[in-house]
C-alpha cells in the first residue's frame, strides 16, 4: 500500500458553521473544519471503502456533542453494519422506509418539523422509484435522485443542517476513475464531495486485520480541494480509525 504523506490545506477556515466528521485528520482535510451546515456533502466510493463507516462515526460524534442524528437507511442495513444498541448511536434516530419516496417524504419532513443537525440518506443504491413511468431503471434512478436534491437542499438550507448523501461509485472504462448510475445531481449540489478509495491489506502478527482507506477531496466549494488523508478500516471492529498499530506490515 502506497504510504505517501496525505496532502493538507495549508490553513482550516473558522469562519465556516460546521460539524465535526469524527476524526480530526478528516476535518483538517475539508480545509474548514468538518461538514458543513446547511448544504450536502457527499460521501462515495465504490464497495468497502469505508462510506458507512465513517458516517457511523459522524453520527457518533454528533450524537456525543448533543446534536440531533437522524438516519434514513433506505438500504435497510445499518442493524448489519452497526451495533445499535452502541452508547454512541443509541440516541440517533434511524428509519427503515419501505419505499424510496417514503425516505424522501421523511427525511423533508424532519428538516421541516424537527431541529434536526444532521441527516444521512443511505444510499443511492437504494432509491429505486416505486414507479419508474416506463423509463429504463438507472435513468429512473437519476430523476428521483436529481427530485429528492431540489426537494431537500432549501430545507437543509433553512434548518442549517449537514445532509450526508453516500453513494457507490463503480469503475468505468477509464483506469483509476468511477462513474455512477443517478445523474449528475449528487455532484452539483454537493459542496463538499470526499472520495474514499479501498488501499492495501495490513498485517498483524500474520495476520490481515485491517485495510487503508485514502480519503480524497475531490471537490470543495468552501476551501481548497484535493486535500486527502489516510485512514484504516478494522475488520474485528468494523470502524474506521485514524491510526494502524506500529506492528502492521504494508503492501499485503
Amino acid at each position: 500500500m502506497s504510504r505517501s504523506a496525505p496532502e493538507m490545506p495549508a490553513a482550516i477556515r473558522t469562519d465556516v458553521a460546521v460539524l465535526s466528521t469524527g476524526f480530526a485528520s478528516v476535518d483538517r482535510a475539508t480545509g474548514i473544519g468538518g461538514y458543513p451546515r446547511g448544504r450536502m456533502t457527499e460521501i462515495f466510493g465504490e464497495s468497502s471503502a469505508g462510506k458507512t463507516a465513517l458516517a457511523i462515526a459522524s453520527c457518533k460524534a454528533a450524537v456525543a456533542a448533543g446534536l440531533l442524528t437522524v438516519w434514513i437507511d433506505l438500504e435497510h442495513s445499518l442493524g448489519l453494519k452497526a451495533n445499535l444498541d452502541d452508547p454512541g448511536l443509541r440516541n440517533a434516530l434511524s428509519v427503515a422506509p419501505r419505499t424510496a419516496e417514503e425516505g424522501l417524504d421523511l427525511a423533508a419532513a424532519f428538516l421541516t418539523d424537527v431541529p434536526v443537525d444532521l441527516l444521512v440518506l443511505d444510499s443511492a443504491i437504494a432509491m429505486h422509484p416505486a414507479a419508474p413511468g416506463g423509463l429504463p431503471v438507472n435513468m429512473a434512478r437519476a430523476e428521483l435522485v436529481g427530485r429528492a436534491m431540489r426537494k431537500l437542499m432549501p430545507l437543509v438550507a433553512r434548518r442549517n443542517a449537514v445532509l450526508l448523501f453516500l453513494s457507490r461509485g463503480y469503475v468505468n472504462a477509464v483506469p483509476g476513475a468511477t462513474a455512477s448510475i443517478w445523474g449528475h445531481a449528487p455532484a452539483f449540489f454537493a459542496s463538499l464531495r470526499l472520495k474514499m478509495t479501498r488501499e492495501g491489506l495490513l498485517r498483524h502478527e500474520g495476520e490481515t486485520d485491517a485495510y487503508g482507506v485514502r480519503l480524497l477531496v475531490v471537490k470543495n466549494r468552501l476551501a481548497s480541494p484535493y486535500t486527502e488523508t489516510l485512514l484504516y478500516y478494522s475488520f474485528a471492529s468494523g470502524t474506521l480509525t485514524e491510526k494502524a498499530r506500529e506492528a502492521h506490515d504494508y503492501g499485503c
